[in-house]
């Protein structure tokens, strides 16, 4: 009786596929995790998350505690072989699944997301970090968590709050103007990331992209990197490298590294639609493995 209850107990828990947590958040989608000591630590928002490790096997800790953060942050209940097994018709993304086994796309905190892409335009992985660093710095609550000095992101109202001279002495530069018109957005309730959680992908790109400083490439990342659109398709630098390079002929128009709106609307629909429900893996993969190639660190 007992056999027979843990039999049906292992088969109806959540199978938890192939994981790399380490990868995952050094694959250029979260910019506010650091290595200490053998741990690992990131901010999520009000969170302070920690991956150490026993055994070999990693082990997850957060202050304020939070239960089971690591199931919901790296999308543990996600099919890694289902989604893999439906991009399979690709070749290159298939082989990129063995090559990088366990990479996962993240659900972060929403404000978190967009502040980091919008502090992303035009610049590289070491200048965001020192940009959010500084904000959490001067608009964060300060927490102290296994003995080290942590700083909480700051919440869009405190942000709103803030003056643009403070803003920029965070070194935003002309980002400031985005990052303020955002937490306007935001504190106001005219931007709800929560509801566009539940709306469409395009329904929800469509509000982003009316926020002052958001255009399409950072409205797909705040989609698929925290608002759930796995069919979001982030087109930067890089991916318009690697579409130029394996995919030129999916796509009608010449993909340069330097897309018009127009061009990225064509591009992205037309990946989108070649990939399906589950294109923000492909974009992942592909981005991760581009950016290997080129031996960029994160």
């Amino acid at each position: 009786m007992l056999e027979a209850w843990l039999r049906e107990l292992q088969a109806n828990r959540p199978r938890v596929q192939s994981f790399d947590a380490i990868t995952s958040i050094n694959s250029g989608q979260a910019f506010l995790w650091q290595k200490l000591g053998d741990a690992w630590y990131g901010v999520d928002g009000q969170n302070i998350l920690k991956i150490s490790f026993r055994g070999g096997e990693a082990q997850f800790s957060s202050y304020p505690e939070r239960q089971s953060w690591e199931r919901d942050f790296f999308r543990l209940d996600d099919g890694l072989d289902d989604i893999q097994s439906g991009l399979s018709k690709d070749s290159l993304v298939a082989s990129l699944f063995g090559k990088y086994r366990g990479l996962r796309l993240l659900r972060q905190n929403p404000e978190q997301c967009l502040f980091s892409f919008v502090c992303a335009s035009n610049t590289n992985i070491p200048m965001i970090r020192r940009m959010l660093s500084n904000m959490s710095r001067k608009f964060g609550k300060k927490l102290a968590f296994d003995g080290q000095e942590f700083f909480t992101f700051p919440q869009a109202s405190a942000i709103n709050s803030a003056s643009s001279s403070e803003l920029r002495a965070c070194a935003l530069g002309y980002r400031t103007k985005a990052i303020k018109a955002a937490a306007q957005k935001i504190t106001s309730g005219s931007l709800d990331l929560a509801q566009l959680s539940l709306a469409s992908y395009d329904e929800a790109k469509e509000q982003l992209l009316q926020v002052y400083g958001i255009g399409n490439k950072i409205a797909d990342c705040i989609l698929l990197f925290s608002l759930d659109k796995l069919d979001a398709f982030p087109i930067d630098v890089w991916i318009a490298r690697a579409l130029a390079k394996h995919y030129s002929s999916l796509n009608e128009c010449k993909i340069g590294e330097k897309l018009t709106p127009h061009q990225y609307e064509l591009v992205s629909e037309k990946m989108r639609g070649y990939f399906g429900k589950h294109a923000g893996y492909a974009q992942q993969y592909l981005f991760y493995d581009i950016r290997q190639d080129a031996g960029r660190g994160w």
